[in-house]
């Protein structure tokens, strides 16, 4: 997303949320209706809003949840292996808490 797609999104959820609020509070009762069409309003407006701004180029990419995301992600162009590159070796970094214990473990050492 560059700046010009935050700003105008920004100001367009705050420009609805405050047109939103004001419209949903003449025409429903206090607590979870008045919460729930105001969530129906504002997704129904700011996510057409979204996708125009997507097609325009000001917003980009991919939103994944959860472990698939983490499983899906590829690794950044300077990580990945070339396919005529030799496989890389493991390594023993002191922030690798599975891999040193698994060493430590096999030469008998302890902490």
């Amino acid at each position: 997303m560059n700046a010009r797609g935050f700003a105008l999104m920004l100001v367009f959820a705050v420009a609805v949320s405050i047109v939103l609020g004001l419209v949903v509070e003449r025409f429903t009762a206090p607590g979870w209706e008045r919460t729930f069409w105001f969530g129906v309003g504002l997704a129904a407006i700011l996510f057409p809003a979204g996708r125009f701004a997507e097609r325009r180029g000001w917003i980009h990419g991919f939103w994944h949840a959860g472990p698939a995301a983490r499983a899906n992600a590829s690794p950044p162009a300077a990580e990945q292996a070339s396919p005529t590159a030799p496989a890389a070796a493991p390594t023993n970094s002191p922030n690798d808490a599975t891999a040193s214990s698994v060493t430590r473990a096999s030469s008998g050492e302890s902490r």
